[in-house]
């Protein structure tokens, strides 16, 4: 590296992977906080890559170099020169070059460089003439900081199923037509085809409404087929289910909770 008199260690992958996977893992958080919060999806996303950007390029000009995952791993990003990068040579390593990721075989070289490089440079960093060097050895900090960072990632995982499961969500336009169709087909007007869907929508996880396979209400799930009759009661009479289950016939039920 150009001048420079004692030359860094180079990180090792080990080090990288434990560091991208944590800042990875709080854009991810970030994601899920907001989809959780309800925000529109292109709301959520831009808040993602917001969070992506602040602990990277922002967190590299306070910390000279260090994103918060590279920090806690103590690992640095420098420039060919041997100083610190800031934020601008930051945002196009860790966010422009990165985008390209998108494209299987970049991200493919990207990695393989990363791990033959006698200068551990991976594709991007030689685009923008970067390099990782360790500070301190530690292996273990990079065991810490994977896990805490497959701690983050599962929080994502486990977040963006929970949104999606919630009642309300996973619907499409397409869900509605079908419904909508098959409910007119059983001679039902279309105010109360539409009052039926709004209200099992609205109580229903999307995969519990798709996974209805038969026509024969008494064969659903006894969750789904209390909400059906419920909702035939309502759109019915502007009622609530009567007390006595018997009361409401199977032929009021919408049949048709089938999307596919």
């Amino acid at each position: 590296m150009e001048g420079s008199h004692r030359q860094p260690a180079v990180a090792g992958f080990g080090y990288r992977v434990a560091a991208i996977l944590f800042d990875l893992g709080l854009a991810l958080a970030a994601l899920t906080g907001a989809l959780m919060a309800r925000l529109p999806e292109g709301a959520a996303f831009l808040l993602a890559l917001l969070a992506w950007v602040f602990v990277t390029s922002a967190a590299s000009a306070v910390f000279d170099g260090q994103t918060l995952g590279k920090r806690l791993t103590g690992t640095r990003v420098i420039t060919a020169r041997g100083a610190p990068i800031g934020f601008g040579t930051s945002v196009l390593r860790d966010t422009g070059a990165r985008a390209l990721w998108v494209i299987p075989v970049f991200f493919l070289i990207d990695s393989i460089y990363a791990i033959t490089d006698d200068r551990g440079q991976t594709l991007r960093d030689k685009m923008v003439r970067t390099y990782v060097v360790r500070e301190t050895r530690s292996p273990g900090r990079a065991a810490g900081v994977a896990a805490a960072a497959a701690a983050l990632l599962a929080i994502w995982i486990l977040g963006t199923g929970t949104v999606s499961d919630e009642p309300g969500e996973g619907y499409s336009a397409a869900d509605r037509s079908a419904f909508m169709d098959g409910c007119g087909r059983e001679g039902s007007s279309r105010g109360r085809c539409a009052c039926l869907y709004d209200y099992i929508s609205a109580r229903l996880s999307h995969d519990e409404f798709a996974g209805v396979r038969s026509d024969d209400p008494d064969r659903w799930p006894a969750h789904v087929r209390d909400v059906a009759d419920d909702a035939a009661a309502t759109c019915d009479n502007g009622q609530p289910e009567p007390e006595d289950p018997a009361t409401v016939t199977a032929s009021s039920r919408p049949r048709n909770l089938a999307t596919s």
